[in-house]
Protein backbone atom coordinates (compact mmCIF):
# COMPACT_ATOMS: atom_id res chain seq x y z
CA UNK A 1 0.00 0.00 0.00
CA UNK A 2 1.52 3.51 -1.12
CA UNK A 3 2.10 5.79 1.82
CA UNK A 4 0.08 8.36 0.03
CA UNK A 5 -3.00 6.38 -1.69
CA UNK A 6 -5.52 8.78 -4.65
CA UNK A 7 -7.48 10.65 -2.04
CA UNK A 8 -11.49 9.26 -1.43
CA UNK A 9 -12.03 10.65 1.52
CA UNK A 10 -10.50 11.89 4.52
CA UNK A 11 -12.40 11.50 8.19
CA UNK A 12 -10.93 13.98 10.42
CA UNK A 13 -7.72 16.07 10.11
CA UNK A 14 -5.66 14.34 7.10
CA UNK A 15 -1.84 14.97 5.80
CA UNK A 16 -2.41 15.67 2.02
CA UNK A 17 -0.75 15.73 -0.55
CA UNK A 18 -1.32 18.21 -4.10
CA UNK A 19 0.66 16.72 -6.94
CA UNK A 20 1.58 18.40 -9.98
CA UNK A 21 2.77 17.21 -13.84
CA UNK A 22 4.65 13.97 -13.23
CA UNK A 23 4.91 14.11 -9.55
CA UNK A 24 1.57 12.52 -8.64
CA UNK A 25 2.35 8.98 -10.33
CA UNK A 26 5.99 9.33 -8.34
CA UNK A 27 3.60 9.86 -5.27
CA UNK A 28 1.60 7.33 -5.32
CA UNK A 29 4.02 4.56 -6.79
CA UNK A 30 6.33 5.17 -4.01
CA UNK A 31 9.52 6.30 -5.82
CA UNK A 32 10.32 8.82 -3.23
CA UNK A 33 12.08 7.91 0.15
CA UNK A 34 10.93 11.50 1.32
CA UNK A 35 7.05 10.76 1.00
CA UNK A 36 7.37 6.77 1.70
CA UNK A 37 9.10 8.04 5.33
CA UNK A 38 6.85 10.61 5.71
CA UNK A 39 3.98 8.31 5.08
CA UNK A 40 5.25 6.28 7.31
CA UNK A 41 5.55 8.92 10.12
CA UNK A 42 1.80 9.73 9.80
CA UNK A 43 0.42 5.82 10.34
CA UNK A 44 2.54 6.10 13.34
CA UNK A 45 1.10 9.39 14.58
CA UNK A 46 -2.30 7.87 13.60
CA UNK A 47 -2.63 10.50 10.77
CA UNK A 48 -4.87 9.55 7.04
CA UNK A 49 -2.64 10.91 4.10
CA UNK A 50 -3.71 11.35 0.49
CA UNK A 51 -2.56 12.53 -3.13
CA UNK A 52 -4.32 14.57 -5.06
CA UNK A 53 -3.59 15.99 -8.65
CA UNK A 54 -2.95 19.22 -8.01
CA UNK A 55 -5.20 22.17 -9.75
CA UNK A 56 -8.15 20.04 -10.37
CA UNK A 57 -11.38 20.91 -8.39
CA UNK A 58 -11.19 17.94 -5.26
CA UNK A 59 -7.33 19.50 -5.04
CA UNK A 60 -8.95 23.51 -4.87
CA UNK A 61 -11.77 22.30 -2.82
CA UNK A 62 -9.69 20.46 0.45
CA UNK A 63 -6.89 23.43 0.10
CA UNK A 64 -10.32 25.55 1.85
CA UNK A 65 -9.66 22.75 4.78
CA UNK A 66 -7.74 23.91 7.46
CA UNK A 67 -8.34 20.91 9.14
CA UNK A 68 -5.72 19.39 6.92
CA UNK A 69 -1.97 19.65 6.18
CA UNK A 70 -0.97 20.37 2.42
CA UNK A 71 2.36 19.54 1.24
CA UNK A 72 2.49 21.12 -2.34
CA UNK A 73 5.21 19.30 -5.14
CA UNK A 74 4.99 20.93 -8.57
CA UNK A 75 2.82 23.87 -8.26
CA UNK A 76 4.17 27.10 -5.83
CA UNK A 77 0.93 28.18 -4.79
CA UNK A 78 -1.36 28.67 -2.74
CA UNK A 79 1.50 29.89 -0.32
CA UNK A 80 -0.56 30.01 3.12
CA UNK A 81 -0.98 28.80 6.70
CA UNK A 82 -1.10 24.90 6.68
CA UNK A 83 0.55 24.63 3.73
CA UNK A 84 3.73 23.59 2.65
CA UNK A 85 6.27 23.01 -0.69
CA UNK A 86 7.96 20.39 -1.25
CA UNK A 87 10.85 19.81 -3.95
CA UNK A 88 14.01 17.88 -4.42
CA UNK A 89 17.15 20.60 -3.60
CA UNK A 90 20.05 21.66 -5.51
CA UNK A 91 22.05 18.46 -4.60
CA UNK A 92 20.50 15.21 -4.87
CA UNK A 93 19.02 13.32 -1.08
CA UNK A 94 18.50 16.91 0.53
CA UNK A 95 14.62 18.47 -0.18
CA UNK A 96 12.87 21.56 0.91
CA UNK A 97 9.76 21.30 2.78
CA UNK A 98 9.26 24.79 3.26
CA UNK A 99 5.89 27.34 3.97
CA UNK A 100 7.23 29.92 1.54
CA UNK A 101 8.02 27.88 -1.25
CA UNK A 102 11.28 26.50 -2.72
CA UNK A 103 14.04 27.59 -5.23
CA UNK A 104 13.81 31.01 -5.88
CA UNK A 105 11.51 31.39 -3.27
CA UNK A 106 11.71 29.49 -0.68
CA UNK A 107 12.01 30.81 2.83
CA UNK A 108 15.97 31.25 2.57
CA UNK A 109 15.98 34.03 0.30
CA UNK A 110 15.09 36.55 3.66
CA UNK A 111 17.01 34.22 5.65
CA UNK A 112 20.34 35.66 7.17
CA UNK A 113 23.74 33.38 6.88
CA UNK A 114 26.08 33.71 9.95
CA UNK A 115 29.24 31.94 9.67
CA UNK A 116 30.22 33.02 13.19
CA UNK A 117 27.01 30.67 14.53
CA UNK A 118 28.02 27.23 12.46
CA UNK A 119 30.56 25.07 14.04
CA UNK A 120 33.86 24.72 11.44
CA UNK A 121 34.29 21.31 12.49
CA UNK A 122 31.21 19.57 11.88
CA UNK A 123 30.81 21.99 8.76
CA UNK A 124 34.05 20.68 7.18
CA UNK A 125 33.20 17.31 8.06
CA UNK A 126 29.82 17.50 6.28
CA UNK A 127 31.10 19.32 3.63
CA UNK A 128 33.87 17.17 2.56
CA UNK A 129 31.60 14.36 2.71
CA UNK A 130 29.25 15.57 0.32
CA UNK A 131 30.97 17.96 -1.75
CA UNK A 132 33.55 14.37 -2.20
CA UNK A 133 31.23 12.14 -3.53
CA UNK A 134 28.89 14.50 -5.51
CA UNK A 135 32.45 15.65 -7.34
CA UNK A 136 33.88 11.84 -7.45
CA UNK A 137 30.10 10.22 -8.87
CA UNK A 138 30.18 12.73 -11.17
CA UNK A 139 26.32 13.64 -10.03
CA UNK A 140 24.07 16.37 -11.01
CA UNK A 141 20.52 17.18 -11.30
CA UNK A 142 20.84 15.79 -15.15
CA UNK A 143 23.40 13.38 -16.46
CA UNK A 144 26.79 14.44 -17.14
CA UNK A 145 29.19 13.82 -19.55
CA UNK A 146 32.77 11.57 -18.51
CA UNK A 147 34.87 13.71 -16.46
CA UNK A 148 38.28 15.01 -18.11
CA UNK A 149 40.36 18.38 -17.55
CA UNK A 150 39.67 21.11 -19.52
CA UNK A 151 41.64 24.21 -20.33
CA UNK A 152 41.41 26.99 -17.92
CA UNK A 153 38.97 29.58 -18.51
CA UNK A 154 38.32 33.20 -17.60
CA UNK A 155 34.63 31.87 -16.64
CA UNK A 156 32.00 29.74 -17.26
CA UNK A 157 28.47 30.69 -18.31
CA UNK A 158 25.62 28.65 -17.13
CA UNK A 159 22.41 29.70 -18.90
CA UNK A 160 18.70 29.01 -17.95
CA UNK A 161 15.52 29.05 -19.59
CA UNK A 162 13.91 31.26 -17.62
CA UNK A 163 12.92 34.14 -19.10
CA UNK A 164 9.76 33.59 -20.20
CA UNK A 165 7.93 33.62 -17.31
CA UNK A 166 5.19 35.96 -16.64
CA UNK A 167 6.76 37.15 -13.09
CA UNK A 168 10.22 37.73 -14.07
CA UNK A 169 12.59 36.65 -11.83
CA UNK A 170 16.10 37.24 -13.50
CA UNK A 171 17.59 40.81 -12.99
CA UNK A 172 19.85 39.93 -16.67
CA UNK A 173 19.14 38.10 -19.85
CA UNK A 174 21.13 35.49 -20.90
CA UNK A 175 22.69 37.42 -24.14
CA UNK A 176 23.23 40.26 -21.60
CA UNK A 177 25.51 38.44 -19.69
CA UNK A 178 27.25 36.91 -22.53
CA UNK A 179 28.60 39.32 -23.80
CA UNK A 180 29.60 41.55 -20.63
CA UNK A 181 31.62 38.36 -19.75
CA UNK A 182 33.15 38.48 -22.97
CA UNK A 183 33.56 41.96 -22.71
CA UNK A 184 35.18 41.20 -19.09
CA UNK A 185 37.32 38.18 -20.55
CA UNK A 186 39.57 40.40 -22.81
CA UNK A 187 39.71 37.31 -24.92
CA UNK A 188 40.32 34.59 -22.88
CA UNK A 189 38.58 31.59 -22.96
CA UNK A 190 35.10 31.69 -21.85
CA UNK A 191 33.03 28.31 -21.42
CA UNK A 192 28.92 28.05 -21.66
CA UNK A 193 26.59 25.63 -21.05
CA UNK A 194 23.44 25.86 -22.47
CA UNK A 195 20.41 23.91 -20.05
CA UNK A 196 19.01 20.68 -21.16
CA UNK A 197 15.44 22.33 -22.18
CA UNK A 198 17.11 25.60 -23.51
CA UNK A 199 14.64 27.06 -26.13
CA UNK A 200 15.80 27.20 -29.67
CA UNK A 201 16.09 31.30 -30.30
CA UNK A 202 18.46 30.85 -27.27
CA UNK A 203 20.31 28.40 -28.51
CA UNK A 204 20.30 30.18 -31.90
CA UNK A 205 21.41 33.14 -30.17
CA UNK A 206 24.34 31.54 -28.44
CA UNK A 207 25.68 29.77 -31.61
CA UNK A 208 25.89 33.03 -33.44
CA UNK A 209 27.74 34.39 -30.79
CA UNK A 210 30.33 31.69 -30.51
CA UNK A 211 30.51 31.62 -34.39
CA UNK A 212 32.13 35.76 -34.39
CA UNK A 213 34.00 35.43 -31.27
CA UNK A 214 36.14 33.23 -30.98
CA UNK A 215 36.92 32.78 -27.25
CA UNK A 216 33.17 31.59 -26.77
CA UNK A 217 33.06 28.24 -26.81
CA UNK A 218 30.03 26.15 -26.22
CA UNK A 219 30.27 22.97 -24.15
CA UNK A 220 28.62 19.53 -23.40
CA UNK A 221 31.07 19.05 -20.92
CA UNK A 222 30.11 17.84 -16.84
CA UNK A 223 29.45 20.94 -14.73
CA UNK A 224 31.53 20.02 -12.63
CA UNK A 225 34.63 19.70 -14.97
CA UNK A 226 33.91 23.19 -16.40
CA UNK A 227 33.64 24.60 -12.80
CA UNK A 228 36.92 23.28 -12.03
CA UNK A 229 38.37 25.12 -15.20
CA UNK A 230 37.19 28.01 -14.75
CA UNK A 231 37.92 31.35 -12.29
CA UNK A 232 34.48 32.82 -11.50
CA UNK A 233 31.27 31.37 -12.73
CA UNK A 234 27.94 33.20 -14.14
CA UNK A 235 24.33 32.35 -13.96
CA UNK A 236 21.20 33.40 -13.22
CA UNK A 237 20.32 31.22 -10.04
CA UNK A 238 21.10 27.91 -11.44
CA UNK A 239 21.38 24.73 -9.61
CA UNK A 240 24.99 24.34 -11.21
CA UNK A 241 25.78 27.81 -10.05
CA UNK A 242 25.11 26.07 -6.15
CA UNK A 243 27.18 23.76 -7.22
CA UNK A 244 29.79 25.61 -8.07
CA UNK A 245 29.94 25.90 -4.05
CA UNK A 246 31.42 22.58 -3.81
CA UNK A 247 34.58 23.49 -5.54
CA UNK A 248 34.44 26.58 -3.74
CA UNK A 249 34.44 28.97 -7.27
CA UNK A 250 33.47 32.40 -7.15
CA UNK A 251 29.67 32.65 -8.14
CA UNK A 252 28.25 35.62 -9.58
CA UNK A 253 24.20 35.40 -9.83
CA UNK A 254 21.60 37.16 -12.19
CA UNK A 255 18.41 36.35 -10.73
CA UNK A 256 16.18 36.00 -7.55
CA UNK A 257 18.43 33.36 -5.55
CA UNK A 258 17.86 31.27 -2.48
CA UNK A 259 21.80 30.88 -2.07
CA UNK A 260 22.67 34.43 -2.80
CA UNK A 261 24.55 34.68 0.42
CA UNK A 262 27.61 32.50 -1.19
CA UNK A 263 27.49 35.24 -4.10
CA UNK A 264 27.86 38.00 -5.51
CA UNK A 265 24.54 39.56 -7.07
CA UNK A 266 24.53 41.82 -9.89
CA UNK A 267 21.04 43.12 -10.77
CA UNK A 268 22.31 45.83 -13.33
CA UNK A 269 25.01 45.32 -16.19
CA UNK A 270 27.24 47.97 -14.08
CA UNK A 271 27.23 45.62 -11.10
CA UNK A 272 27.89 42.62 -13.24
CA UNK A 273 30.94 44.04 -14.39
CA UNK A 274 32.07 45.17 -11.74
CA UNK A 275 31.86 41.67 -9.69
CA UNK A 276 33.52 39.60 -12.86
CA UNK A 277 36.53 41.87 -11.80
CA UNK A 278 36.04 41.50 -7.95
CA UNK A 279 34.90 38.06 -7.65
CA UNK A 280 37.81 35.92 -7.21
CA UNK A 281 39.05 38.57 -4.50
CA UNK A 282 35.71 39.30 -3.44
CA UNK A 283 34.71 35.84 -2.40
CA UNK A 284 38.30 34.64 -1.17
CA UNK A 285 37.57 34.70 2.62
CA UNK A 286 33.75 33.44 2.11
CA UNK A 287 33.22 30.44 4.25
CA UNK A 288 31.58 27.83 1.25
CA UNK A 289 31.92 25.08 4.03
CA UNK A 290 29.70 26.69 6.79
CA UNK A 291 27.48 27.94 4.02
CA UNK A 292 27.04 24.00 2.68
CA UNK A 293 26.49 22.80 6.22
CA UNK A 294 23.82 25.63 7.11
CA UNK A 295 21.80 26.05 3.69
CA UNK A 296 22.05 21.75 3.84
CA UNK A 297 22.21 20.19 6.94
CA UNK A 298 20.24 23.23 8.70
CA UNK A 299 17.40 24.56 6.36
CA UNK A 300 16.45 21.52 3.86
CA UNK A 301 15.62 17.57 5.04
CA UNK A 302 17.52 14.53 4.67
CA UNK A 303 15.37 11.30 4.02
CA UNK A 304 18.49 8.77 4.45
CA UNK A 305 18.94 10.26 7.93
CA UNK A 306 17.51 8.73 10.84
CA UNK A 307 16.11 11.84 12.09
CA UNK A 308 14.51 12.91 9.38
CA UNK A 309 11.09 11.79 9.91
CA UNK A 310 11.18 13.89 13.02
CA UNK A 311 12.62 16.67 11.84
CA UNK A 312 9.84 16.63 8.70
CA UNK A 313 7.00 16.30 11.84
CA UNK A 314 7.96 19.25 13.50
CA UNK A 315 7.11 21.15 10.50
CA UNK A 316 4.04 19.61 10.00
CA UNK A 317 2.42 20.22 13.35
CA UNK A 318 4.08 23.87 13.24
CA UNK A 319 1.82 24.32 9.48
CA UNK A 320 -1.39 22.68 11.48
CA UNK A 321 -0.50 25.00 14.46
CA UNK A 322 -0.40 27.77 12.45
CA UNK A 323 -3.29 27.31 10.00
CA UNK A 324 -5.97 26.33 13.75
CA UNK A 325 -4.92 29.51 15.35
Amino acid sequence: MPSFPPFTTLNGSGLVVHAGESWYQDVVAGRFDFFEKLGAKARAETVQTAVVQAGQPVSQQLLQDRRHVHILIGPRAPIGPGILHAHPGYLRGFWYLDPAGVNMASSLLRHRFNAEQIDAKAARFFFNGVAGWNLRQNVSKFPQAARKTMPAAFATVFLQDIEHFASPVHYIDSAKILKLVLRAAEGARVYVKLHPTQRAETTAMVQALAAQTANLLISDGSIHDLTQAAQRVVTQNSAAGFEALMQKKPVITCATCDYHHATLVAKHPAQLMQALHSAPVAQAGFDYEKYLFWFLAQNLLEPAKPEFSDLAWAQITAARAEALA
